[in-house]
């Protein structure tokens, strides 16, 4: 029998990877009083299970009277290890506290056994300590088990997520591209006042030509054909006033995955806590996956609609949501065709900048998503570096 031992800390990902690596018969978590109030266990087993990995009736916790004593922290080994001898023993020292990582490490020397390690800048290579051989973690966790590992959930149902993401790919994709390649100025939706503005996302409703205001004839032709009018879907309304941009982000981004070497690219995904009552959520316009952490980007819309303080909203709610992780490898970015964040020599405007450097969120803006979209349409082959340099991937 095979038994995998981890030490919990707040980062799960490179004990996760482990576990899908080695894939032991039976697992045993180290678990220290402040991983015990932050059920770090429980949180662990979920995020594998999330990943296919079933070990709620393979795992037994061990835990650690006092994380920074190290006779507490060997009687605690001694424990575990008396529960399975006669095993083949690989124990993970990458988590726990450095008092937990020395005293393991000491432990399985004199009692026998492999010992390993991760450097959280490559979580997917993991280091045999006595030989330094490395093997390389070929399993990608998704969104959701690394979200998991963290305590949170993804709140929107996967049916509702598949059908925006359908939708995305085949309904709407030629709009976007052309919506950002073909004006100078940014579109700003249908000319709706804002009662019809709010029904258009919410039911739907029927727009006169005029009312488009699409800047190409191609976007008149594929929406209206020769009719003089059209009735929106919920989904479409929530398209034209706004969701389109994040749409064109979605498919350029999923288009490309493998090249960027990004995957489980996510579209409209809402991140809560497990308490849906009592608990908070955010909507997140795109995520993905990249070198084992999360990326998540905010869209803003329109020609208008910076201000100062809309501005630093959107980077407080940002990095509100990055901060909720808790996670050391979660990125920010915010993109967004406002023309007034902006000042008049075209460099972004002093406060916006200082904020987003703060949060260490990356700013994309009117003309580098417009030169995106420019290059998509015409398939340029320098459309995957253009936007490796935007994503910073």
């Amino acid at each position: 029998m095979k038994v995998l031992l981890c030490l919990l800390s707040e980062q799960h990902v490179p004990n996760l990877l482990s576990v899908h690596h080695y894939r032991p018969d039976q697992l045993v978590l180290l678990e220290s009083p402040q991983m015990q109030r932050r059920e770090a266990a429980r949180h662990f087993l979920e995020a594998l299970s999330r990943g296919s990995l079933d070990y709620g009736s393979r795992c037994h916790v061990q835990p650690v009277p006092a994380e920074d004593d190290l006779g507490r922290i060997r009687a605690a080994l001694q424990e575990a290890f008396g529960r399975f001898p006669s095993t083949t023993w690989i124990a993970n020292v990458t988590g726990g506290t450095k008092p937990m990582s020395i005293a393991t490490y000491d432990f399985f020397k004199s009692h026998g056994g492999r010992i390993v390690y991760t450097n959280l800048a490559q979580p997917d290579r993991i280091v045999d300590l006595d030989s330094s051989a490395t093997e390389t973690c070929t399993h990608r966790p998704t969104v959701e088990e690394f979200v998991t590992g963290y305590g949170f959930r993804l709140v929107k149902p996967a049916k509702d997520l598949e059908e925006a993401r359908q939708r995305a790919a085949q309904e709407l994709c030629r709009t976007t591209a052309n919506l950002l390649a073909s004006s100078e100025a940014a579109y700003d939706g249908p000319k709706l006042d804002d009662a019809d503005w709010e029904k258009a996302r919410k039911k739907g409703i029927e727009l006169q030509a005029d009312q488009f205001a699409f800047p190409c004839d191609e976007l008149r032709e594929l929406w209206l054909g020769h009719n003089a009018s059209r009735a929106l879907t919920k989904y479409e309304g929530e398209f034209l006033t706004g969701g389109w941009l994040e749409v064109f982000f979605y498919n350029l981004l999923s288009r490309h995955a493998d090249q960027l070497g990004i995957w489980d690219v996510s579209l409209g995904q809402n991140i809560g806590t497990e308490n849906a009552q009592t608990g908070v959520s955010n909507d997140i316009d795109v995520c993905f996956m990249h070198n084992y952490g999360l990326a998540m980007l905010e869209c803003k819309s329109g020609s208008e609609g910076y201000s100062q303080s809309s501005g630093m909203d959107t980077l407080n709610k940002i990095e509100a949501v990055a901060q909720q992780q808790g996670a050391l490898r979660v990125r920010s970015f915010f993109a967004t065709t406002w023309l007034d964040v902006l000042d008049k020599v075209g460099n972004v405007r002093d406060g916006l900048k200082r904020r987003a450097n703060m949060y260490k969120c990356t700013l994309i803006t009117r003309d580098q998503i417009r030169e995106l979209a420019e290059l998509e349409l015409a398939q340029s082959p320098t459309t995957v570096s253009r936007v490796a340099e935007r994503f910073r991937l």
